[in-house]
């Protein structure tokens, strides 16, 4: 899926490479000018229908950009990581400890810092954009969730809210990449989807997949109506379904 990804991934890159240069030096600083360069782009960060520190979430993108993408070594480019992508640095090797089954609260706090909601998602946002632009596989993803959780039981219909946002957003990139051309085929997607994430109550709407389709992925939107059978629609804010 990289390829559906080039402008994103290429906006990155642009970023990194003032990063690089030294013009860009904050965290922030960097947030605000991934913001601008999307803009002058025409690009959306990946979401749902939420927004909310839409662009400080997104560095996780140009994380993954510059590890997986480019290949710059963690050990070689010490200072990129821990000066403009320490939660994401942190937030990737708490997943790697969830999935080798040590406690999720304590692998949190250890390498973040705390235990919150946002750091829990954070955590699993690293692993789904890794997914979605197809540096990682979805297995991975499916048993972090699954921990997370169980160690965190309150947050459970978030967390099925990310496994629908993440559906949703697969879904979506089937269509926009025409490998989903009827409702027939992104049924049977999204079912597949559903019993891989362990999400089977947790199917995204086709209003969700058009949002993400028609204004993330920036796919036409006759196109997108065709391959949901909706005709005429308007997307819809759903409840549950955020990023």
């Amino acid at each position: 899926m990289r390829a559906l990804h080039g402008r994103r991934i290429e906006a990155c890159i642009s970023l990194l490479s003032e990063i690089l240069r030294g013009e860009v030096r904050s965290r922030e600083e960097a947030v605000r000018r991934l913001e601008e360069i999307y803009s002058s782009s025409g690009l959306e960060p990946i979401r749902g229908w939420t927004k909310i520190n839409i662009f400080d979430k997104e560095m996780c993108t140009a994380y993954l950009v510059a590890k997986y993408g480019l290949g710059l070594d963690p050990d070689e480019y010490e200072r990129l990581y821990k000066r403009y992508f320490y939660i994401e640095a942190g937030a990737e090797r708490a997943a790697e400890r969830i999935r080798a089954g040590e406690d999720p609260a304590k692998v949190i706090r250890e390498e973040l810092g705390e235990v919150n909601e946002n750091l829990v998602f954070r955590v699993a946002r690293l692993e789904a954009t890794a997914a979605l632009l197809g540096f990682k596989g979805e297995e991975g993803l499916a048993e972090l969730l699954r921990r997370l959780e169980e160690a965190f039981p309150e947050l459970k219909r978030k967390i099925n809210g990310f496994r629908k946002f993440y559906i949703a957003f697969r879904v979506a990139q089937e269509i926009v990449a025409g490998n989903i051309r009827n409702r027939l085929e992104k049924e049977a997607f999204k079912h597949a989807l559903c019993i891989k994430l362990n999400a089977e109550k947790a199917a995204p709407s086709d209003e969700f997949v058009r949002e993400i389709a028609v204004n993330v992925l920036k796919a036409r939107e006759s196109y997108v109506n065709n391959a949901l059978s909706l005709k005429g629609i308007e997307a819809k804010i759903a409840e549950g379904e955020k990023d």
